[in-house]
């Protein structure tokens, strides 16, 4: 599947730089060029080196709450690389950060760490943001992805702007990656994160969360993960939507097509992938074999019997029981999607329809779509899995307590609309509501999501999610459409979305 990438904020762009790098490693050109990154801090695009020169692109460079440069004391904070945190907010977790207190905003370059500013910025700059993103070819791209920390101000503010920004202007999906911050880093961080999920939620097709807790091991300080956890992302991402953008050597069972991803995620909200990798035990090996099996003097024995669909089976559960990228409950996910990477020997119609069928019963979805990705010379077989619309996610949960217990959100007796709410959820203090969406404390911080006119029931943990079976999954918000699915013909919902960050305790200031 053809995909742009835009990195915003100093993780967005390591995370693209590690995308683009992983391309060229893999052969697998899903991007075509059509990369681009943003930030407010100059010095975040130094360590760049595949991101082009004339594809980083520095806003807010004028403006009077941007800073670029940084107090002397601060020079070995503000160089730690902390991903899933803007350059604007870096800097070690100290018990000061937990307790909520942050630096004083000068001290860093870009935003300080606010999303308003980051926000005020992005409007601001917005004909040089248009110009930038008029260099993506639509026409060779079948979506868009937006990539950034969520706990920073530029990667929450500047990204939900431009996700707007592309959504008003791109008939094609687009889609927003967003690193979480990691539990050990201030409230100030949690609470950026939880506006920015609850403000992307609504406006990107889809939201791919990547969290730092669960990747940095427990008691691993987060700061020594960082190029582990690019190099995850990456993995995983290029394996979903780099699979068949190799030049085809070899016949395939059931080749993956970019529709069956857009159709997996088109019933948006929140996704997650997992991964899983083994080697394939062959009865020859060496040059000798190899060029016995060009020439066709030898049978090609490698998968042979060890990869039946009993070996693709236990390779999908490990997937099952393996790291997601966001840590959540598959059995509240909508639809999944399976591809298999490996030698087409080793790759059977009916793995496919083992692996499938085991995630049906796992996941309880009848949803799950399959796909292959023929890679002849490949010594492994690879499974990666796609949940979408996944509903229970403690992760997320536990952002949204912190929030709750730093004052952030307070809930009301009433719905946005003033009537009492009767269902049990609680209005998030009064707050402007932000588009069709609005996460709400409920049980002691969990996500409540609305989308638009979709029928919404409540889950056994509080969690809203969808009727998949009173509407179409793929309409969410307004009914009149300005986008059209390219594949079909058909018409897609378009949503009309108002950006704007609130701090629903009145009275407090968000850094405290």
């Amino acid at each position: 599947m053809k995909l742009a990438l835009i990195g915003v904020g100093d993780a967005g762009t390591r995370i693209v730089d590690r995308l683009v790098a992983a391309e060229a490693e893999t052969g697998r050109w899903f991007t075509e060029g059509n990369v681009l990154a943003f930030n407010t801090a100059a010095h975040a695009f130094d360590e760049t080196e595949s991101i082009p020169d004339e594809r980083q692109v520095l806003i807010g460079d004028t403006h009077p709450d941007v800073t670029q440069r940084v107090a002397a004391d601060a020079d070995d904070t503000s160089s730690t690389h902390v991903d899933g945190v803007d350059a604007d907010d870096t800097e070690a977790a100290s018990d000061s950060d937990r307790d909520g207190s942050d630096k004083s905003s000068t001290e860093r370059p870009g935003v300080g760490g606010d999303p308003e500013v980051g926000a005020d910025v992005a409007t601001t700059d917005l004909p040089e943001i248009r110009r930038a993103l008029d260099s993506i070819d639509e026409t060779e791209v079948a979506a868009t992805m937006v990539v950034a920390g969520l706990g920073g101000g530029t990667g929450a503010g500047v990204g939900s702007v431009i996700v707007e920004e592309l959504q008003a202007v791109h008939e094609s999906p687009v889609y927003a990656l967003g690193v979480l911050p990691a539990s050990t880093e201030s409230d100030r961080r949690a609470l950026t994160a939880a506006r920015g999920i609850r403000t992307l939620v609504p406006l990107a097709d889809a939201v791919f969360p990547v969290d730092n807790e669960a990747w940095r091991h427990g008691v691993e300080p987060v700061d020594e993960r960082y190029d582990a956890i690019n190099d995850a992302i990456a993995t995983r991402i290029v394996g979903l939507f780099g699979a068949g953008e190799r030049a085809p050597t070899s016949p395939s069972e059931m080749r993956i097509d970019p529709a069956d991803i857009r159709r997996t995620l088109e019933v948006g909200g929140l996704a997650s992938i997992g991964r899983e990798t083994v080697t394939i035990e062959t009865d020859s090996s060496g040059l000798m074999a190899r060029l016995l099996r060009l020439l066709g003097l030898a049978d090609d024995t490698r998968g042979g019997q060890e990869t039946d669909a009993a070996t693709v089976k236990r390779l999908v559960q490990q997937v099952l029981n393996a790291e997601l990228t966001l840590p959540c409950d598959i059995t509240s996910t909508d639809r999944a999607l399976l591809i298999l990477s490996g030698p087409p020997s080793a790759i059977s119609r009916k793995g496919f329809e083992t692996g499938r069928y085991l995630l049906e019963e796992e996941t309880g979805t009848v949803e799950v779509l399959a796909g292959d990705e023929p890679l002849p010379d490949a010594s492994t077989i690879t499974a990666t899995v796609l949940f979408a619309n996944v509903t229970t996610v403690p992760r997320i949960d536990e952002l949204q307590a912190r929030a709750t217990a730093a004052g952030a959100f307070e809930p009301s007796e009433t719905g946005t609309d003033g009537a009492e709410d009767t269902g049990g959820a609680e209005d998030t203090g009064g707050a402007e509501d932000t588009g069709d969406t609005t996460l709400t404390d409920t049980d002691g911080g969990t996500v409540d999501i609305d989308r638009g006119d979709d029928d919404i029931e409540p889950t056994d943990d509080g969690i809203e999610s969808p009727n998949v079976g009173g509407t179409d999954v793929g309409e969410r918000g307004t009914a009149d459409s300005d986008k059209t699915d390219p594949d079909t013909g058909d018409a897609v919902a378009a949503r009309d979305h108002e950006f704007e960050f609130t701090d629903d305790a009145p009275g407090e200031d968000a850094e405290k």
